[in-house]
């Protein structure tokens, strides 16, 4: 399966971060740019990849592992996708420190 570009379902999307913190996609979005190139000494590594999906919806687990200097933050994270024609459209993800 190729996908092409990962967006939001119809402004529903959303993530809980690892804070326990609801975000919509679109607060995510105007975030994002504003810390573009801001580490660039940070390396983030994923392990334990775990994808599942079926014709019309896919689950991805895995554990992010984000290295900054001497500081290592780690989290459990659980991704809802849906999936039209070649997109996979985020609908939730949740995140949590370990």
């Amino acid at each position: 399966m190729h996908l092409h570009w990962l967006v939001s379902v119809g402004g529903v999307t959303r993530m809980i971060n690892g804070d326990g913190d609801a975000v919509s996609f679109h607060m995510f979005s105007d975030w994002l740019p504003t810390v573009y190139g801001k580490f660039p000494s940070r390396n983030v590594a994923l392990e334990n990849v775990d994808i599942q999906y079926s014709d019309k919806h896919g689950l991805a687990t895995y554990t992010e592992i984000q290295i900054t200097g001497d500081t290592i933050n780690k989290r459990k994270s659980s991704a809802v996708f849906l999936i039209v024609e070649d997109r996979a459209l985020w609908l939730h993800l949740i995140e949590e420190w370990v």
